[in-house]
């Protein structure tokens, strides 16, 4: 007898446990745009803005802080033509993202609460991004214009002797930014939010330090490599830009932001519970 009471104690706990994380629990969708920094766009703004969409599951640890997962899913791009700048490079990526991250509200803050329905707020974490960045390229033995992936042709002589080896297309990011949310009522909350995203790497864009000696790469790449890496001769014929100058800058890293409108419900804490 004593087992089984034992045994119905800890099964009603674990459920109060799991109700209770549930009642402080919410989950919903992220819509908005999204656009990237670096060698391609150099400075801060609001261009070629791109559809970002994405998921998002908060817990509520108490009034002030919460704890979330992101999934994002969009793509980001740039042009050298937008800016009238003769290197002629472009490219265009999609970025996937999964984050994990620190909310803090300024005012207390609950959902269902009429009192604490409002606040703004600050938010920074982790977060791992999947990019590949791509190109509308004239292939010289097709002579077919086509997007090609940019990061198998080693554009800068990624992985020749004396090189970086090629760049990976997972990175890390360091998501930061702020937000306002707003409990509609009981269940449903409401919220905007805008956020930068840190990286550590140059090539988003596929564009970091120099141009490589032309029949090197072309030995190592072959004509695609070659045509991918130099596109000024599309604008001034016959004009390729002198070995070792600069094709982007490596004393930068690639950032990439998002800005938009969520919405998340929570789940009603009368929902059963079980633990196997």
């Amino acid at each position: 007898m004593k087992k089984y009471i034992i045994i119905a104690l800890l099964s009603l706990l674990s459920y109060n446990a799991n109700a209770q994380f549930i009642e402080k629990s919410d989950f919903g969708i992220i819509v908005g745009g999204g656009n990237y920094i670096g060698d391609l766009n150099p400075k801060y703004n609001f261009y070629n803005t791109k559809l970002m969409v994405g998921a998002i599951y908060r817990y509520n640890i108490n009034p002030r802080w919460a704890v979330r997962g992101n999934f994002l899913f969009g793509s980001v791009a740039a042009n050298d033509a937008d800016f009238d700048n003769i290197r002629n490079l472009s490219f265009e990526s999609k970025i996937n993202e999964i984050s994990a991250i620190c909310e803090f509200n300024f005012f207390d803050y609950q959902i269902g609460s009429r009192k604490h329905r409002l606040t703004p707020y600050l938010f920074g974490g982790i977060g791992v991004f999947f990019m590949k960045p791509k190109a509308l390229i004239e292939n010289r033995i097709t002579n077919l214009t086509e997007y090609v992936e940019l990061q198998p042709l080693t554009t800068e002589g990624q992985g020749m002797e004396g090189f970086d080896s090629p760049y990976s297309l997972t990175q890390i990011s360091i998501p930061f930014g702020l937000g306002v949310k707003f409990s509609v009522n009981k269940f449903v909350s409401i919220g905007l939010e805008w956020g930068l995203r840190k990286t550590f790497t140059d090539y988003i864009d596929d564009v970091s330090k120099d141009y490589v000696d032309r029949t090197t790469l072309l030995d190592w790449s072959g004509e695609l490599g070659l045509s991918a890496s130099d596109r000024t001769n599309e604008i001034l014929e016959n004009t390729y830009n002198p070995t070792g100058s600069m094709r982007g800058n490596p004393q930068t890293k690639d950032w990439y932001q998002f800005f938009g409108f969520m919405i998340t419900a929570k789940i009603p804490h009368k929902v059963k519970c079980y633990t196997f």
